[in-house]
């Protein structure tokens, strides 16, 4: 997988990562916190997940998949949850 583009403006939203996974096309949503108390993962909504995908379907070429990752940053610490097809 490779990242070819950060915060891609779409109409008034923006996907945070565009890759390509071999011939798919993945759009990316990014959530990081830095307090233990707190999981990036819980603000993946499912209106977050719809919003996502609506910018992503007005991409072209086509997105052929959504991703969330959360990374939770403490103490040193990083832990990184990633998943695919997600929206």
């Amino acid at each position: 997988m490779s990242v070819i583009a950060r915060n891609v403006r779409v109409g008034r939203g923006e996907i945070d990562l565009l890759a390509v996974d071999g011939s798919e096309r993945i759009a990316v949503e990014v959530k990081s916190r830095f307090r233990s108390d707190l999981d990036p993962m819980e603000n993946f909504t499912e209106e977050k997940a719809a919003q996502v995908r609506a910018l992503a379907l007005s991409l072209r070429p086509r997105v052929h998949r959504v991703d969330f990752v959360g990374v939770a940053m403490t103490r040193g610490d990083v832990v990184i949850r990633w998943v695919s097809h997600a929206a």
